[in-house]
C-alpha cells in the first residue's frame, strides 16, 4: 500500500515509516518539522519508495495535494504538550481538532478510505474504572484531552458519511529509542543541572504506564491487520503501573547517580489537567494475539540510555543533554 504519515518524522511516526517501509510499502512523510527530526529518517532518503514533504497540515490545499494516490493515512501530527494548554487555549483546537478536520476533508477529496490515528488516554480524565476499558466515557481533564476526543467523534462521522474505515489509537506515554520529550527527559535535564537533587512535580504517587514504541507499533500493525470494524478503537498500553518516584529512582541508577534527594511540589497530580492514575485495559487488544515485549521499567531504562547517548539529537530537538562522564 501507500502510505502518508503526518508527523513522520518524530518520535513515534518515524518509528511507523521503519516498519511501513520494512513490510515493503510506499511511504509520504508529511511534517512541519516543528517537533520532528530528519535525523529520524534520514536513514530512508535514498529509498525510492519514500519521500518526504515538508508541509502543515493546517495548509489544506498543500495537505489535499500530496494525498493523491495514497490508500491509508497514519495521522500522527498534533500538539502533545498536555501542558500548554491550561494557558493557551486555542493549541490544541487548531493543532489537534481542526488539524484532523484538514486530514479528513484531504481523505475525502482524495478517496482515501482508511486512516489510522493517535489519540490518547487524556480521553478517559480521571476514571474510576481501572484498568480502564474502551467503552468508558469522555471525561477529559486537558484540553489536549479535549481535542483528540472530539477528533475521535469527527472521524466516526466521516466513516459514516464516506464509508472510510478508522483505527483509532488510546495511547499511554511512549518510550523508547528517539523519545525527545516527557519525564524521561525533564529528569535527565534537571539532574544535569544538579546532579544532587530531583525536583518532581506532584507528591510522586501519581501512578502510569508506560509502552515501549517498537511494541507500540506492533500493537498498530497487529490492530490493522487483524480487525475488521469501520470503527476499530483500542487502547494501547503496557498492563503494569509504576509511581513517579520509582519512575525516578530507576532513571536514577540507569544513568548512574548516587545520593540523589528527592524533593516535592504541589498535591497528587504534576499539572493542572494531569491525571493521578493511568492503566489501560488491553484485552481487547491482546485477543488479537499481540503481547508487549518490554516491561514498563525496561522501557524507562532504555530510554535513558537513549537520552544520555545521543546528545547532538537531544540538542537539537530540545537543547543540550550532555552524557554523564
Amino acid at each position: 500500500m501507500k502510505a502518508l504519515v503526518t508527523g513522520g518524522a518524530g518520535f513515534i511516526g518515524s518509528h511507523i515509516v521503519d516498519r511501513l517501509l520494512e513490510r515493503g510499502d510506499e511511504v509520504v512523510v508529511y511534517d512541519n518539522m516543528s517537533t520532528g527530526l530528519e535525523d529520524f529518517i534520514s536513514q530512508h532518503f535514498k529509498n525510492h519508495r519514500f519521500k518526504l514533504i515538508h508541509g502543515d497540515i493546517l495548509d489544506l490545499e498543500r495537505l489535499t495535494k500530496e494525498m493523491t494516490g495514497i490508500d491509508i493515512v497514519f495521522h500522527l501530527a498534533a500538539h502533545a504538550d498536555v501542558r500548554s494548554g491550561f494557558i493557551d487555549h486555542k493549541i490544541d483546537i487548531e493543532q489537534n481538532l481542526m488539524g484532523t478536520i484538514n486530514v479528513l476533508e484531504a481523505m475525502k477529496i482524495n478517496g482515501v478510505k482508511k486512516i489510522a490515528f493517535s489519540s490518547t488516554s487524556s480521553v478517559y480524565g480521571d476514571a474510576t474504572i481501572i484498568p480502564t476499558p474502551e467503552n468508558y466515557p469522555f471525561f477529559p481533564t486537558s484540553l489536549y484531552g479535549s481535542s483528540k476526543a472530539s477528533a475521535e467523534t469527527y472521524i466516526a462521522t466521516f466513516c459514516e458519511y464516506y464509508d472510510m474505515t478508522a483505527y483509532i489509537f488510546r495511547f499511554v506515554s511512549w518510550v523508547g529509542e528517539r523519545y525527545t520529550h516527557g519525564l524521561v527527559f525533564d529528569f535527565l535535564s534537571k539532574l544535569e543541572k544538579d546532579p544532587t537533587c530531583l525536583h518532581i512535580l506532584g507528591d510522586g504517587t501519581q501512578k502510569k504506564s508506560y509502552l515501549y514504541v517498537r511494541d507500540g507499533v506492533d500493537a498498530i500493525f497487529t490492530v490493522i491487520d487483524k480487525a475488521k470494524e469501520k470503527m476499530n478503537i483500542y487502547n494501547l498500553g503496557n498492563d503494569e503501573i509504576i509511581d513517579v518516584t520509582d519512575s525516578a529512582k530507576v532513571i536514577i541508577g540507569e544513568a548512574g547517580y548516587k545520593n540523589v534527594r528527592l524533593t516535592y511540589e504541589g498535591g497528587d497530580k504534576g499539572w493542572i489537567g494531569d491525571n493521578k492514575y493511568v492503566l489501560l485495559d488491553t484485552k481487547k487488544l491482546h485477543s488479537l494475539g499481540w503481547k508487549a515485549g518490554k516491561d514498563t521499567r525496561e522501557g524507562l531504562r532504555i530510554t535513558t540510555r537513549y537520552l544520555l547517548n545521543n546528545p547532538g539529537v537531544i540538542k537539537k530537538r530540545n537543547g543540550r543533554l550532555a552524557p554523564k562522564s
